[in-house]
């Protein structure tokens, strides 16, 4: 049995049959990401797109949103906060986003 409602368009938050938890994005129909994963994985997804979300609204130093992100996420599990450096940094080396700036 599906739970939570899934349609194709916006973000899609769902436990699919087979018991898996599905995070997914979509716009105008087109799939834009599909993580699937366990609960854990499912809470930090979500919680990390809305704190990434208030940060970018509230904070306009890039380093600063950074570090509100860190502290926020720590205060609700630690673990996140960690992933989400790790994540981060990751994201930094492959995407090289000092470059876009040249």
């Amino acid at each position: 049995m599906l739970v939570g409602l899934r349609n194709n368009d916006g973000l899609n938050v769902y436990v699919a049959d087979d018991g898996s938890y599905h995070f997914t994005f979509y716009e105008r129909g087109q799939l834009g990401f599909d993580r699937v994963g366990n609960l854990d994985d499912l809470l930090y997804w979500y919680t990390q797109s809305v704190v990434t979300g208030q940060a970018a609204k509230s904070v306009g130093d890039r380093a600063e949103r950074f570090k509100y992100e860190y502290q926020v996420l720590s205060a609700l599990n630690s673990e996140w906060a960690k992933r989400n450096v790790r994540e981060t940094a990751e994201l930094f080396r492959r995407e090289r986003p000092g470059e876009w700036c040249k």
